[in-house]
């Protein structure tokens, strides 16, 4: 069974005999706004073209795509989710060693795993407010190696400006990154993304995701982009149909709703704030954070765990406990962002168990 991430309402919800819409989920990191309006309307119109194949290389998306970030549609690579890419990447490139930002998502550790590579650490800092020490690992890097960086970073938010993860990775030729921008929707507009980054280093892969700042993640619609002899790599891995029609459909409608994400960035600019106020005020203490979602350590001697089982049990709330990510302890929670209303009321519980913490 795959367990560990965000979001696991429909397994939480057979436990409880429940049905999911009862479980408020503030565990998966995707926007807390609607998708964008129309979207629904367009899948529904175009729900019969499930009964043909979808294009076999999601043409109409790359082009889509290239318009938008100005790479050749020829370097992007749609899939089933980034997730087929994490975990394809290690197996393909067949690294020396692979280099983790830390703390962070765990299946970069679990595709090198797989791919039977050990895995290597450089972890932020509580003390630092967990800014992502660049300097500490670049004095790591060597030839042959597979670096990952997700940025803005899950779980703790933290964000690199654009112009220090270029000269990193282009100090570095001799390495291949892979920079997870998943969440960088919610921090930036494009000219902060590595694909708009000219000229485009033939050392890197770039992961996008639609399921994050459009809140998809059902449709599992993500991609790769790179250029020159890797973009070659990613080929020789690419399955035909890997994309699904109706996620090709929202895809390349998606892809044009930039004012849709300048809204989830204001409405963020403001709530973000707010929440954390206030979870500082109940005695957590909560990190910068550049995304959806806020990473925080509750006080000594409470579990994450417990606290997520009991926001679960009585109120039907949702937390992610993030003991399970390395780098971080047992008290350490993250909590993504919904409506005011819904914050509200998550604060609320949250008040209520912290004074009564047994």
């Amino acid at each position: 069974m795959i367990r560990g991430h965000g979001g696991e309402v429909y397994h939480l919800a057979r436990e409880m005999g429940l049905p999911p819409g009862k479980i408020l989920d503030f565990s998966s990191n995707v926007s807390p706004l609607p998708p964008p309006e129309g979207l629904y309307e367009l899948l529904s119109r175009h729900l019969s073209e499930i009964e043909r194949l979808p294009e076999a290389d999601s043409f109409t998306l790359r082009r889509a795509l290239a318009r938008r970030f100005g790479l050749s549609k020829e370097a992007f690579f749609p899939s089933s989710g980034t997730t087929e890419w994490i975990f394809a990447l290690p197996e393909a490139l067949k690294p020396q060693r692979v280099l983790i930002l830390g703390p962070t998502y765990a299946d970069y550790e679990d595709a090198a795993g797989r791919a039977g590579i050990k895995a290597h650490y450089v972890f932020a800092r509580k003390e630092d407010n967990f800014r992502p020490p660049l300097e500490e690992l670049e004095d790591l890097i060597s030839s042959g190696d597979l670096v990952f960086i997700c940025n803005p970073n899950n779980p703790t938010g933290a964000f690199l400006k654009r112009e220090a993860l270029y000269g990193l990775i282009t100090r570095h030729p001799e390495a291949v990154f892979v920079v997870d921008e998943s969440y960088l929707p919610f921090a930036a507009e494009d000219t902060e993304s590595l694909l708009s980054a000219r000229p485009y280093p033939e050392n890197l892969v770039v992961l996008f995701s639609f399921s994050k700042i459009y809140r998809v993640p059902g449709l599992r619609l993500g991609l790769a982009a790179a250029e020159g002899p890797l973009s070659e790599v990613l080929r020789s891995r690419e399955l035909p149909w890997a994309v699904n029609r109706l996620a090709q459909v929202a895809g390349e409608f998606l892809l044009a709703q930039k004012e849709h994400e300048a809204r989830v960035r204001a409405f963020l600019n403001e709530e973000r704030p707010r929440v954390r106020r206030r979870l500082s005020a109940l005695g957590l203490s909560v990190f910068p954070s550049r995304t959806n979602f806020l990473l925080a350590e509750l006080p000594e001697g409470i579990s994450g765990k417990d606290l997520r089982d009991r926001l679960l049990t009585e109120a039907r709330l949702l937390i992610r406990a993030c003991g399970n990510f390395r780098g971080l302890s047992d008290r350490f929670v993250r909590i993504a962002l919904r409506s005011p209303e819904e914050n509200e009321r998550l604060l609320e519980a949250l008040e209520q168990a912290l004074k009564d913490p047994s």
